[in-house]
Parts: structure tokens; C-alpha cells; sequence
């Protein structure tokens, strides 16, 4: 159930906020809607100033539509693994709001004064309402309709009335309204593995008010290498023996972590350690009961959100997967005592962070209330906060009658970190007085035979070949193993099953190739058959399932967004540049040609989002925005190279080769058509490989952009078609999943870049021939070849039969004049390239020849006219 009877409190104190969008909090704005961009964002023109704002819906946050599910993350929306189900509803929300509040209607917006004004995107954060009744009162709140019919999820930020929207989604989940209808309150479980090492970033050490915490309370040291730094007067000094870094009270069932392991922000350099198992353990642990029930609750009340060494119910989404996968859910809680949201009585767990807010005393009042009723709290404090920040958590920790403190340090360790000092692992566990490191809810430490079976590597980088692609796994125990039934899926819900009777060895490894081929009985290889790639290159979770169902191993991996948009050989520089939505630090990143020439990123290059830096293979002094390899020779071939990004921990994050070792085509757009998705845009392969297509997109000349689907491959030679309306993709038809139209109707122009932000095609509908009005159009046509062949005009049908063009003729604005062969077929839908030189002529489609011995098309304009069999004009086309 969600609230509680006792009286209602505030949260801590207002910030400060800063007056950026020039509107004053807590004041409702008359304007109107200008633009409808998805389910929670919008243009919104206020009338008092004339300004016209993107306003990203306050509280709120609407599945990714189609285009934009590469930016999805499904682990935060609760019980949900689905990428699709997501996708599908991400749709409908955006549909919901232009159908809703589409262009021109009166609303009002307002900001709120618990929350930031505008947001890192430069998007103002609001609540809009309006008159959806039409009864002359704007009482419709667009932000809580979203959440009441299942659009939308609570984005659990700074808000005044965050738990009231908290028990606006609960209400709805309860009810399988819209997306909420694919969470049935189970998930598979995930990285529920045995405890060997643990995380902990940005560590402080931990001590009591009387000194050093025994070594009885501490389940948790540093490694032997790590020291502490940023001492001073007050610190207590551990250089004699291990520091600790997690304490316990188990009087008051408290535990005190120096550091914050549970931070998303932390993902990617921690998700092979085993942090969640072991805090969940240490929840149940403290728990009075013997049998602990109900949500984590996570403290988001006194602005900790968005915080590298701090959370709120917004920051934990893997903690939050984690949990579901072994049937805990968790939540925020942002007001304590009220009738709102969710309450701390029917929690197993509070967490709480450092923050710029103190507790007020009605506050601690209801934790102490909740801690002698059994519940568990958990500190997680940092050494990089500001010290008013750690006092916060400090004078709660008092509060609530715990000796445990925040130690005046900052904990390094040079040896056992994830890539950085400011970011321990540690397997110094205590395990002679605390049993809290087994897989959660299994009894004992020594897992299932199951637990043998590893991952070895995963091929996720883009290739050529769909067999290029694979995923290896490894038995690593001393007994066969019958994989029967087992599964082998991806992030997005894709499955290969693996097939009956299959046997991995004692200590064999087996290769899961993404396409097809003949699978082996025993070990070697398995191939998936799939059509297309199937692991997203910059962020996937592939897990092995057992033929239970029950995940037996996972393995994820998240790269930074850094492109290389420029590369100039001729004067010697690359351009790196940065398109995520934060700061990415760059320590330690290697740049490589494909001579094995390698520069590496110096130490605390960070680079902010957005923005671009260009690398020169020469000397000078390193700022910002220019950077120097210090080379005495050049490195970039003028022929042709491949310049390569690794991350420090050797991941590829980008690579790109010049010339362009792809070439794609614009053959045909359709403008106007009755639905829909009756227009389009064809786009080719007219490379010699497979195209990897991820991170691709596809804009008009008006800047509308859809992006490719990760790991949408198109085959050599073939044509995908991008639908401006909703469908189902395949690897013929895409679907934008827009609910107006895009491509001009009077004329426009497709352009198509690549992963890296290069133009890869621009062409204007004025060249194509899908709209000429006649059954045979002219279609592309390419006027200066360096051949005669490469000189070419094309012919589509675009009627619904076949077209027998014998005695049909082309003739250009100088009278040199084509016939078509005598039985010749153009098949409906089919297109013809005649070119202007000498070949074999095709019987259908395909190729023809005119085999002039002189160009035929003009390079400054010419007309081409298409003759039907009886000597009349069918179709003309001037460029």
C-alpha cells in the first residue's frame, strides 16, 4: 500500500534557483503549444514575454519512439524488459500528445520551486496544463494525465509533489494501464552471483565518534595498497592496518558505506563486481525480521539528484534491475510522514546519500520511528562531496544514535581500481563475522554447477559479416555440460536458443556466430541465423539462461558517445567530439592508425559534452580544444587510413576509415501519399559488404531526423524503405514513427549521415521518379561519368503490372534517340538503368545499353523524354 496516517512534513530546505528561463516558480504562464516533439516534450510559446521555450514535462518521462530507442533504458522502468513493448508505447505517447495538445492549443506552464529551472539540454522543466474538457477551466495537468493512463513512468527528480505522482504511476501499474500492461511485477534474474569482489567509488573511510570502528563492525576493507589522502586534523588514521570502508551498527540496524557503489553513473566500470548482492545482503542482514519484506526506498527529498556521489530513486536503475530479478521492488521516497506516495512502514530499507538539504527533526523523527519498528537504513556517504554535504549525513547518522561517522579522508588505491584511483574494488571481505556473500537467497556460498559456465569474449564491433559477429562461451568446470534448452538473449528480447543435445565440455568453449552456418554437436561453433547484427557495439547485455529459465551468467558493456566527425590527413589532425549528455574524461584513451601508430589522451582530459577536440600529429601546448601527438612525421595516410578510439579500458568506442568504405544511395522518394506511411524514402547499399547502419540517420531539408535502429544491417546491393508513419521493422521497412508528415510535398531533400556525423548521401526528390504522374517514370540520373557507362538515366514502374517495352524510345533535348530491345520487360516496381556505353542488355530490369561511342546527357542540363510504344510522349524529366 502506498502512504501513512501520521501527520505530514515538509522536506528540507529550498535551494537556490537559478532564474535562467526568467518565469518565476509557482506562477501558472498563459501560452500555447507550437510544436508537439514526443510524449513529454513540447514548444510552448509564453505570451507574458513572447518566448517561446522547449519545455521537457516536469516529473515525468514517456517511452523512446521510434529513432530514439538507442537512448532507451529499459532497467528503469519497473519490470519491464522489453525494448519493444517500450518502443511500441513510446508511439502511442507521442501520438497521445499531439492528439491531445496538438499546435495551437491555449495552455499554461508553471515551474516548480523544488526543482531546477532548466535542465542540461537547455530545456525548460515545467508542468503544463489545459482545458481538456472544454468547460473554460485549464485543470487538466498534462504531466499526471500522462502517468494516470500509462504513458508515462515518474522521472523522480527534484520535485515539490514528487510521492504524489509516485502514487499517480502505482495506481496506474496496478491496473496494466497502457505500458504498464507488460509489467506482470516478475523479471529474470540478473547478476545474482556470489560476492568476490565489491565496489567503491569516491570513497571516504569510515570511523566512529570514539575512534577506529572494530574490525568486528567491518565487513568490507580496502586492499592493502590503498592510503588515505586529503587528510587533516580530525582524521582517524588506519595506515597500521586495513581501512574500512562499509561499517555496521547492528544495535540501531545501520550500516555507514564510505563511498556510493549503487550509482548508475558507475555502470560501466562495475558491472562485473558483485556490490549489489552484497548490499542487499547487507539489508536483510540488518532487517529485524526474519523474513524482510517490502520495497528499497531511496531518499530523493533533499536534492540529490543527478549527482555523481549522491542519489535519489532516479540514479539507481541497475540497482533497481538488479532487485526486481530477485523479487524486491525499490522506489524514492521524497517526503516522510504525509498521506503521499509511498512510506516508510511498509519498507524494508531506507537508503540515503549525502545532500546540500539537512534532515529536519520530524524527518529523523519518522526514520528512528522506522528503524525501531526493524527497518534497515544504509548511509552512503563520499569523500568528493562538499563537507557541508557529508556534514548533512553525518548529523543524521547522529540523529538516529549511530557512532559511525564519515572519516575526514579520501580513500585511492593505485592497484585494485576499475581504471581509476578514485574508484576501488576490493575482494577483502570479512568473512569470519559477517555471512553476507553468497548469491541472494541461496544458503549457501558454493553457487550451482551452473556457475561454471563464463563468457569469454563478445565480438560486438561492426563487421562485414555477420559471423564476424559472436559471442563465446566457456565451461570452465570439470564436468560436461548438457545446454539442452538453454537461451542465449540480448538487451532488446532477441533469443537463440541453443540446440537440443548440444554438449559443452569440461573446460570447451563454444562460438555463438550471429549468422548462419552448420552447428557443432560439442563445443566449436553455433550460429544464431539471424538476419541482421544482433549486439548494440555501444551498449548490450548479452545473458545465458539455463532450461529452467534462471540466468546462469550476463555480461554488459556501455561505451562513451565520442564520434570522429573530421579527419584531415593533408594537414595531419583528427576532430573527437563528444555527442552524449555528459562530460567524458578521457584519461587514458588511446588513438590508433592502422599502422599501429598509437597517441594516448593525457590524464584528466575531460571532454565536455557537445563539444570537440582536434588532435595534431605535431607539437604544441595542449588546451581544451587542440591537442598535439608531439610526432616528428606525419601518421595519417593521404591514400586512405583508419583511425581508431579505444576507451582505457581497450574498448573500441569508435573507429572510422577514409575514403568511406561504404557507399549508400537516396533511390526514390514518395511525398505525398494518402497515409503515412504511403510516404517514404528508399535508401541502397550499393557497397561491395554488409552495412552496419547503426548510429546512421536520415533527415530533411527542414532537420527532422530518424535514426536507424542499433545493428540495422542492409545487405550488399538491397534497399531498405523508411516509412514517415508506425509499423513493425524488418530489413525492408523501417518506420519513423511520426505522426505528421516530413518530406515536403513541393520538393525536398533526403540526406543520410553516418555513425560519425559524415554525409554519406544528399539527394534532392527533384531527381527521382517516384511522383512523375505516369506508370514509367525517370528515376536518378547521373549526367558526368568518368565512363561511358557511368553516364546512366533510370526507368521505374510504379504501376501494379508488368511493362512490356518493346518499341519504346528515349531521346534527349539534342534528338539522340534509344530504342528499348524487343521483348524487353520492366517487372512492376522494378527499375532499369540504361546506360550510356556498351554492355550486355538485361531481359528484365536490371541493365540496358545504349552503346553511343560519345556522351548523350549534358553536364550543364539536359531533358530526358520517354516514348511509349506508339510514338506519344509518356514521361519527361528536365534537370
Amino acid at each position: 500500500m502506498l502512504g501513512s496516517t501520521a501527520g505530514a512534513l515538509s522536506i528540507g530546505a529550498q535551494p537556490t534557483i537559478a532564474a535562467d528561463s526568467a518565469l518565476d516558480c509557482g506562477v501558472w504562464y498563459d501560452g500555447e503549444i507550437t510544436d508537439s516533439i514526443d510524449g513529454d516534450t513540447f514548444d510552448v510559446k509564453v505570451y507574458s514575454n513572447s518566448t517561446t521555450y522547449n519545455v521537457r514535462c516536469l516529473g515525468i518521462d514517456t517511452p523512446e519512439k521510434s529513432g530514439n530507442t538507442r537512448y532507451e533504458k529499459t532497467e528503469e522502468w519497473e519490470f519491464i524488459e522489453s525494448i519493444t513493448h517500450l518502443e511500441n508505447w513510446g508511439n502511442k505517447a507521442s501520438q497521445f500528445a499531439k492528439d491531445e495538445l496538438p499546435v495551437g492549443t491555449k495552455c499554461q506552464v508553471k515551474l516548480d520551486c523544488q526543482s531546477e529551472e532548466i535542465d542540461q539540454y537547455d530545456r525548460l522543466l515545467a508542468k503544463i496544463r489545459y482545458d481538456r474538457d472544454a468547460n473554460g477551466t485549464m485543470d487538466t495537468v498534462w504531466n499526471e494525465l500522462a502517468l494516470k493512463k500509462g504513458y508515462a513512468r515518474v522521472y523522480a527528480a527534484s520535485m515539490s509533489n514528487t510521492d504524489e505522482y509516485l502514487g499517480h504511476q502505482e495506481s496506474a501499474r496496478a491496473n496494466g494501464n497502457g505500458v504498464w500492461g507488460g509489467a506482470d511485477g516478475s523479471a529474470s534474474e540478473w547478476r545474482n552471483n556470489d560476492v568476490a569482489q565489491t565496489f567503491h567509488p569516491h570513497t571516504s573511510s569510515i570511523k566512529t565518534t570514539n575512534g577506529q570502528v572494530a574490525d568486528s563492525r567491518v565487513p568490507v576493507w580496502t586492499e592493502p595498497e590503498a592510503v588515505q589522502e586529503n587528510t587533516g586534523s580530525g582524521t582517524i588514521d588506519y595506515s597500521s592496518g586495513n581501512i574500512p570502508i562499509v561499517g555496521v551498527d547492528e544495535t540501531n540496524n545501520l550500516a555507514y558505506f564510505g563511498g556510493v557503489p549503487i550509482n548508475e553513473s558507475w555502470e560501466s566500470d562495475s558491472d562485473a563486481l558483485e556490490h549489489f548482492v552484497f548490499v542487499t545482503n547487507l539489508i536483510d542482514y540488518l532487517n529485524n525480521s526474519t523474513d524482510p519484506s517490502g520495497p528499497v526506498l531511496v531518499d530523493g527529498g533533499h536534492h540529490t539528484f543527478n549527482q555523481d556521489n549522491a542519489i535519489s530513486g532516479e540514479d539507481v536503475a541497475y540497482y533497481q534491475r538488479y532487485l526486481e530479478g530477485v523479487g524486491i521492488e525499490l522506489h524514492s521516497i521524497n517526503s516522510y510522514g504525509d498521506s503521499t506516495g509511498y512510506s516508510l512502514s511498509e519498507a524494508r530499507a531506507l537508503i540515503a546519500s549525502s545532500s546540500p538539504d539537512a534532515w529536519t527533526s520530524s524527518e529523523i523523527n519518522e526514520v528512528n520511528t522506522f528503524i525501531s519498528n526493524g527497518g534497515a537504513v544504509i548511509l552512503m556517504g563520499s569523500g568528493s562531496e562538499s563537507a557541508s554535504e557529508r556534514a548533512t549525513l553525518d548529523d543524521l547518522a547522529a540523529g538516529v544514535g549511530t557512532d559511525l561517522r564519515l572519516n575526514y579522508d579520501d580513500v585511492r588505491d593505485d592497484t585494485n581500481n576499475v581504471g581509476n584511483r578514485k574508484l576501488l574494488k576490493t575482494a577483502n571481505l570479512n568473512t569470519t563475522d559477517f555471512s553476507l556473500w553468497s548469491a541472494y537467497g541461496s544458503s549457501s556460498g558454493g553457487g550451482t554447477d551452473e556457475s561454471v559456465i563464463e563468457f569469454g569474449t563478445v565480438n560486438q564491433y561492426p563487421h562485414s559479416t555477420l559471423n564476424d559477429e559472436y559471442v563465446d562461451v566457456t565451461n570452465t568446470g570439470s564436468a560436461d555440460q548438457d545446454m539442452t534448452g538453454w537461451t542465449l538473449g540480448n538487451a532488446d528480447g532477441d533469443t537463440y536458443s541453443l540446440p537440443d543435445n548440444f554438449t559443452l565440455t569440461a573446460g570447451g568453449t563454444v562460438r555463438v556466430h550471429t549468422g548462419s552456418g552448420t552447428d557443432t554437436t560439442t563445443d566449436g561453433d553455433l550460429y544464431w541465423g539471424a538476419s541482421m547484427f544482433q549486439w548494440d557495439n555501444d551498449s548490450d547485455t548479452a545473458s545465458l539462461y539455463d532450461d529452467t529459465g534462471t540466468l546462469v551468467r550476463d555480461v554488459s558493456w556501455s561505451l562513451e558517445d565520442v564520434i570522429i566527425p573530421a579527419i584531415d590527413a593533408a594537414n595531419e589532425w583528427v576532430d573527437f567530439k563528444n555527442v552524449s549528455a555528459d562530460s567524458v574524461d578521457m584519461t587514458g584513451w588511446i588513438v590508433e592508425d592502422e599502422a599501429g601508430n598509437t597517441y594516448t589522451f593525457p590524464s584528466g582530459f575531460n571532454l565536455a559534452s557537445d563539444n570537440t577536440v582536434r588532435l595534431h600529429s605535431g607539437s604544441g601546448s595542449d588546451t581544451t580544444t587542440d591537442l598535439y601527438w608531439g610526432r616528428s612525421s606525419s601518421v595519417w595516410n593521404n591514400d586512405g587510413d583508419t583511425t581508431y578510439l579505444y576507451d582505457a579500458n581497450g574498448n573500441l568506442v569508435q573507429k572510422r576509415t577514409y575514403p568511406a568504405p561504404y557507399s549508400v544511395s537516396v533511390t526514390d522518394m514518395s511525398l505525398d501519399g494518402s497515409t503515412l506511411n504511403d510516404e517514404w524514402v528508399d535508401v541502397k547499399n550499393d557497397g561491395s559488404s554488409l552495412l552496419d547502419m547503426s548510429g546512421f540517420t536520415l533527415e530533411d531539408s527542414a532537420g527532422y531526423t530518424y535514426s536507424f535502429p542499433d545493428s540495422f544491417t542492409l545487405s550488399t546491393g538491397d534497399t531498405v524503405r523508411v516509412h514517415t508513419g508506425s509499423g513493425t521493422d524488418t530489413i525492408t521497412d523501417l518506420y519513423w514513427g511520426r505522426g505528421s508528415g516530413v518530406w515536403n510535398n513541393d520538393g525536398d531533400t533526403a540526406y543520410v549521415y553516418d555513425d560519425n556525423e559524415v554525409l554519406a548521401e544528399k539527394q534532392a526528390s527533384s531527381n527521382l521518379g517516384s511522383s512523375c504522374g505516369s506508370k514509367i517514370c525517370v528515376g536518378q540520373i547521373s549526367e558526368d561519368g568518368s565512363t561511358l557507362n557511368d553516364e546512366w538515366v533510370e526507368f521505374d514502374n510504379t504501376g501494379s503490372s508488368d511493362q512490356d517495352m518493346t518499341d519504346w524510345s528515349v531521346e534527349d533535348s539534342a534528338g539522340h534517340h534509344y530504342d528499348f530491345p524487343n521483348n524487353y520487360t520492366l517487372t512492376s516496381g522494378g527499375t532499369v538503368r540504361l546506360h550510356t556505353g556498351s554492355g550486355t542488355d538485361s531481359s528484365t530490369d536490371g541493365d540496358l545499353y545504349w552503346s553511343s561511342g560519345s556522351a548523350i546527357w549534358n553536364n550543364s542540363g539536359d531533358t530526358v523524354y520517354l516514348y511509349d510504344s506508339s510514338g506519344n510522349l509518356h514521361t519527361e524529366k528536365s534537370y
